[in-house]
């Protein structure tokens, strides 16, 4: 009986860690919102302090109009969590007109610490 206990307490174990957390979701969704209203000042807004220093505003909005290209791109069509590696979680995010991979770190108060998009291999 105590076997069996452990391992479906490892099982459940298991299926939590390789699922999406609601504070990821949330936060993901309001960066798709954003993303798609072109508003870069709101996902400025979403980084925690100490990202705006290395990211100020100004390089924020140029990463996504010259390096991500967001008039090229499109809106987000879709964004589909793979897995979570150190603390964060990889995405797929589709575009109108591509797709790329999306990591996103999360801090103890929901604020981005780290977003990193590169276009996805074929």
């Amino acid at each position: 009986m105590k076997k069996l206990l452990l391992i479906l307490a490892l099982l459940v174990s298991c299926l939590g860690i390789a699922q999406e957390k609601d504070n990821y979701k949330n936060a993901v969704t309001s960066f798709q919102n954003h993303y798609n209203n072109g508003d870069v000042t709101s996902i400025f807004n979403m980084f925690d302090n100490n990202f705006k220093q290395v990211l100020t505003l100004e390089k924020t909005k140029a990463y996504f109009t010259k390096e991500v290209n967001m008039e090229a791109l499109g809106k987000i069509k879709s964004i589909e969590y793979k897995d979570t590696v150190r603390s964060g979680n990889n995405y797929t995010i589709t575009f109108d007109k591509g797709v790329y991979n999306g990591y996103f770190l999360l801090g103890t108060d929901n604020k981005f610490e780290f977003i990193q998009l590169d276009l996805a291999k074929k």
